[in-house]
């Protein structure tokens, strides 16, 4: 009897073992998944200066654009207008590999020079890349305006270009199989997010800080904490901060996104003034690691700034914890 139940054990695990093994055969077969249905947005760079000087704002402060296609030793702690995109900042994920953000001057042979203008918009709306496979890391811009998609391709065209061969995301057996199955995100078109109309830059206004949150600066996606879903999705209200802190360079420390909601008891915007906001935003990086591209929202205009803090106070109050911003790893309430 025993032998017959322990010969049963062994048979299920085997089966389990095999079933293992073909599962991530599969996997690895499969990626990286193509996805030759999502279109071509049918829009054109310009070469109007006016277009072309709005996407080098967009570019070097409201969409962060510099933060990642830039060496991170050329950015932290630094002046970054003027940064030339040429790529190589990396993102070590452990057993998962390694990302690497791409040469994305007009260089032909390194760069996107061969790309159509179609091509370069889908990556910016989509973040699919002109082979129908996804651009990692591009799930980090957020939804814009048709317009300002536009003007980001019109400043990106006008970039000199830079030859900086970029060697190839280097994705592990182990990332191959959790990117498609559990952090799809990374590895699936971007969704067409809602996003407030478009509202341009110049007066201050609620409006205006609505788009730009929601929008180009992308700043619920932090303060929110993504689940890395095809959709993107978030865990509760935006705005309400992080429910799962980001590492550190330091191995003790961890970094959690504050809620940026009005509540009283629990959101970091109690007790601002509109003009401590600015300055804050005005006097860059504190902590080495923070996710928080400071050297490019430090660059934002007064009036942009000023926008999503009127918008901020707006907001439904959120009542939740997030605790210090920098603290030891594994921090709770008391």
């Amino acid at each position: 009897m025993k032998k017959k139940i322990l010969k049963g054990v062994l048979g299920g695990l085997g089966l389990l073992a095999a079933g293992i093994a073909a599962f991530v055969s599969y996997s690895v077969a499969v990626f990286p998944p193509t996805f030759p249905d999502v279109p071509a947005p049918d829009l054109k760079a310009s070469t109007d200066p006016q277009i072309v000087e709005r996407g080098r704002y967009l570019f070097e402060a409201v969409a962060h654009c510099n933060a990642c296609h830039t060496l991170e030793e050329d950015y932290a702690f630094k002046d970054v207008g003027g940064l030339v995109p040429s790529g190589g900042h990396e993102w070590v994920m452990g057993p998962m590999g390694t990302l690497r953000s791409a040469n994305i001057t007009s260089d032909v042979e390194t760069g996107i020079g061969g790309w159509s203008d179609g091509d370069l918009a889908r990556v910016l709306k989509y973040a699919v890349r002109p082979n129908h496979e996804p651009a990692l890391m591009m799930v980090g811009v957020g939804p814009m305006a048709d317009e300002d998609i536009v003007a980001l391709m019109s400043y990106v065209r006008s970039l000199p270009p830079v030859r900086n061969s970029v060697p190839p995301s280097d994705i592990s057996l182990m990332g191959k199989v959790v990117f498609p199955n559990v952090a799809q995100a990374y590895v699936s078109p971007k969704p067409d997010w809602d996003v407030p109309p478009k509202v341009e830059e110049g007066a201050i206004s609620v409006e205006r800080g609505a788009y730009l949150a929601n929008g180009p600066a992308f700043c619920f996606v932090c303060h929110s904490n993504p689940q890395m879903s095809p959709e993107l999705g978030v865990i509760g209200p935006r705005f309400a901060g992080c429910v799962t802190p980001d590492p550190a360079k330091d191995p003790t420390m961890e970094i959690c996104a504050p809620n940026l909601t009005p509540d009283p008891k629990t959101g970091v915007m109690e007790g601002w003034s509109e003009d401590e906001f600015v300055t804050r935003f005005g006097s860059g990086r504190v902590v080495e690691s923070s996710p928080m591209p400071w050297e490019s929202f430090k660059l934002m205009t007064d009036a942009d700034k000023r926008s999503i803090f009127q918008y901020l106070l707006t907001v439904d109050p959120v009542e939740r914890v997030t605790g210090p911003a920098y603290r030891p790893k594994g921090w709770t309430p008391e």
